[in-house]
């Protein structure tokens, strides 16, 4: 049965932000989305449903809106204590356990960690959540550090197989591979920009804002965001540079 998308999102432990980063939908849309005051578009249900790793069916085209506020409700007259029983409490009585702390979701720093490490063993990201048994998204800070430390022990177990010299991008678009990610992710940072050529011949030139296993979101000289789908980029480079 198809969920709102607030509660999908949710359930995912994803905030706004990293939706409308990784998605490359702007959060102001995403809030109407959310609030039922704009049906979802079949488009950006494609790439919600990608981002959030369900079908697209699993989204509901227009949410629900929020629920009104309710009036307070009239407070109930205390209830009488009974009066206590006499005599000492036995030893063997147990003070009520404290409920355990649950672990904050992943950093982004240590998600990505985990997927150069992965990326030696030609592990892109799909194979490593099918590993793992669930989105790296939904990983705790508690989780990631057990998937690092597994993967570093195993670099110092295992041999990796060698790379081609020559390799300088995924072979399967699908997935981001050590190198891409990061590359990516320096150019990102140092807000360098990237000159991307596309197979029509067109081609688009800004900083990178936000990628992802599907897409690389720019920022052109003019302000606006344009989201490139990886499947129709041809090649990239650094404006003024090499590939």
């Amino acid at each position: 049965m198809p969920q709102d998308l607030r509660k999908i999102r949710e359930r995912k432990g994803m905030s706004l932000d990293k939706l409308a980063s990784r998605s490359g939908i702007s959060i102001a849309t995403l809030i109407q989305y959310e609030r039922g005051e704009q049906e979802i578009p079949v488009q950006d249900l494609g790439r919600l449903a990608r981002v959030l790793y369900v079908d697209e069916w699993d989204i509901n085209p227009r949410s629900s809106p929020p629920p009104r506020d309710q009036p307070p409700s009239k407070p109930r007259p205390p209830k009488r204590d009974a009066p206590p029983r006499e005599g000492k409490k036995e030893k063997g009585e147990q003070k009520a356990k404290k409920p355990l702390r649950q672990s904050p979701p992943a950093r982004d720093t240590q998600i990505t960690h985990l997927l150069t490490l992965a990326a030696r063993f030609d592990i892109d990201r799909e194979a490593l959540e099918e590993e793992i048994g669930k989105s790296l998204d939904e990983l705790t800070q508690v989780e990631a550090r057990h998937w690092n430390g597994q993967f570093m022990r195993r670099g110092a177990e295992e041999k990796p197989p060698k790379r081609p010299i020559d390799r300088k991008r995924a072979y399967l678009p699908e997935g981001v591979d050590g190198f891409e990610l990061a590359y990516l992710q320096e150019q990102q940072e140092a807000g360098v920009p990237l000159h991307i050529t596309l197979f029509d011949g067109q081609t688009f030139e800004g900083p990178v804002v936000g990628f992802g296993p599907y897409h690389i979101l720019i920022r052109e000289p003019d302000g606006d965001q344009v989201t490139l789908n990886k499947l129709a980029i041809a090649y990239y480079r650094k404006s003024g540079g090499a590939e």
